[in-house]
């Protein structure tokens, strides 16, 4: 399926627009708002004890939530970054296992990942902490136009876990995300004014 182009102009000017504005972030000022995002990560996985988080390497100003994943690493939480994966006709991502330890290797986008180590099943994480650009207080997600995250999250839309948790910066909220059909919802966002659940 295709986005119709209507929707997908719609998108990619959304995508620009929000995009520029999390460039747009004072270095002193990400730094503070990167402090608070690990800080509520922190104190959620204190409270939930996932075993197992999938998360990101922050990359265009995404927020970076390395700090609190060494901490949850080093405490004894399997941490996994995502990787791409070259399949026949279309790439898709999947989940390897990062330590601090971990040789890492810059992917064709410019993302680091890592190298060599185990593959995580989806069927293993309990939260998977997601990249985006834009979010809305319905769950709505949009990313960079891939699709990545939703075809993999797709056999998964329904279930509760993995809990499907955006992360982002409250500049990134928009009043409404133009979703098709196959987008897949978050469960929640994780900002730096805390930890939000949809309803539903």
């Amino acid at each position: 399926m295709k986005t119709v182009p209507s929707q997908q102009i719609l998108k990619t000017s959304l995508r620009a627009e929000v995009r520029l504005k999390r460039a747009g972030i004072a270095e002193k000022q990400r730094t503070r708002l990167d402090k608070a995002i690990n800080e509520y990560l922190l104190n959620h996985a204190e409270q939930a004890r996932p075993i197992v988080i999938a998360a990101y390497s922050a990359f265009d100003g995404e927020p970076d939530l390395a700090p609190a994943l060494m901490q949850l690493e080093e405490q004894g939480t399997k941490v996994a970054l995502p990787v791409i994966m070259d399949e026949p006709g279309r790439s898709a991502i999947a989940f390897r296992q990062w330590t601090r330890n971990s040789e890492l290797k810059i992917n064709r986008y410019g993302i680091s990942e890592p190298s060599g180590t185990p593959e995580v099943l989806m069927t293993e994480i309990d939260l998977a902490l997601i990249p985006l650009v834009a979010w809305d207080e319905s769950g709505a997600r949009l990313g960079m136009g891939a699709s990545f995250y939703d075809r993999l999250f797709q056999p998964f839309g329904g279930l509760p876990r993995p809990a499907r948790i955006g992360v982002a910066y409250q500049v990134q909220k928009i009043d409404r995300v133009p979703m098709d059909p196959w987008d897949i919802r978050l469960h929640g966002v994780l900002s730096e004014s805390g930890w939000f659940t949809f309803p539903g």
